[in-house]
């Protein structure tokens, strides 16, 4: 058994499932959840667009600032809404949910990678550099808490996913 899926939150066990078995999921259900994913990467690219401002002083464009969310977005928002039900419905375990808090660490030092790799400076083309790639990816990860709380908060009154 995957240890990510174990009581994983429906949105989480819907897209690793579309992304193993996409045979068996329908086009609109593929494009439904696409599209979820591409409103809600919206919100994170401008918190990418903050961070990048408040981080190395400087704005990114809103398109390249589009693009580098979405990884963040795929690699926080899963795992955090896993986390944020199992504290919202009190059955959280660090036991149960070692591999799945472990995962986010992880997720956390690539993206610090990634960005600090990703990101360059506007006047000269230099990287951004490891420190500030970090900062950015935490900053990221920071948001993901609130987005996930809203989300669950959300759900619980709609029903979307």
């Amino acid at each position: 058994m995957n240890p990510l899926l174990y009581k994983a939150y429906p949105l989480m066990s819907l897209t690793i499932d579309i992304l193993t078995n996409p045979s068996a999921h329908s086009s609109k259900e593929i494009s439904k959840i696409a599209l979820l994913y591409l409103v809600i990467n919206a919100f994170w690219a401008t918190w990418l667009w903050l961070g990048t401002k408040k981080v190395a002083d400087f704005t990114l464009s809103a398109l390249l600032a589009y693009v580098l969310a979405l990884p963040s977005l795929v690699l926080y928002l899963l795992p955090m809404l896993t986390i944020l039900n199992d504290v919202w419905t009190h059955e959280f375990s660090f036991s149960n949910r070692f591999i799945l808090v472990f995962y986010v660490v992880l997720a956390t030092q690539m993206l610090g990678g990634f960005y600090a790799i990703a990101i360059r400076y506007p006047r000269n083309r230099l990287a951004l550099g490891l420190q500030d790639g970090m900062a950015i990816s935490l900053w990221m990860w920071l948001f993901s808490i609130p987005i996930g709380v809203a989300w669950l908060c959300l759900n619980a009154y709609l029903r979307f996913v």
